[in-house]
């Protein structure tokens, strides 16, 4: 019975999620490129900065392979920093750059290597944190 339910949440939502995930890639790539607009104003760009660190890192909070979820933490962590940045660029702005990036980007995306250790890095330090507060290591 678990496994049908889980069959058909998998069946219904997955694809819906997934278009989403890829939509949410253009906007990004988009606003990647758009970063050095002087249009852009400067709040917009720290939350791309933000936004994009995150998208391309090859470190997630929740990793991609798992089902559903694994694809959560891009629609809200990339999905609030952006529809932030969106709100606050000029009409126009991003169409323009988002189609630019269909072309640049088809191939691949570029990787962040340096967001990707501080996201490992703050893994590790509340793993660390955790061990230290249930007393499995001590100091």
């Amino acid at each position: 019975m678990a496994k049908n339910r889980e069959k058909w949440f998998r069946g219904k939502y997955s694809a819906q999620l997934r278009a989403r995930v890829e939509e949410l890639k253009w906007n990004v790539l988009g606003l990647y490129l758009a970063r050095r607009d002087p249009r852009v104003p400067l709040k917009a760009k720290v939350a791309i900065v933000l936004a994009v660190g995150y998208f391309l890192s090859p470190v997630d909070l929740i990793p991609d392979f798992i089902p559903v979820i694994g694809m959560l933490d891009e629609l809200v962590i990339v999905g609030g920093l952006v529809g932030f940045a969106l709100r606050s660029m000029p009409p126009g702005v991003l169409e323009q750059y988002r189609a630019q990036a269909m072309v640049d980007f088809r191939k691949g995306t570029p990787k962040s290597y340096v967001i990707g250790i501080i996201i490992a890095s703050m893994w590790v330090l509340g793993l660390v944190g955790l061990l230290l507060m249930i007393g499995l290591i001590a100091i």
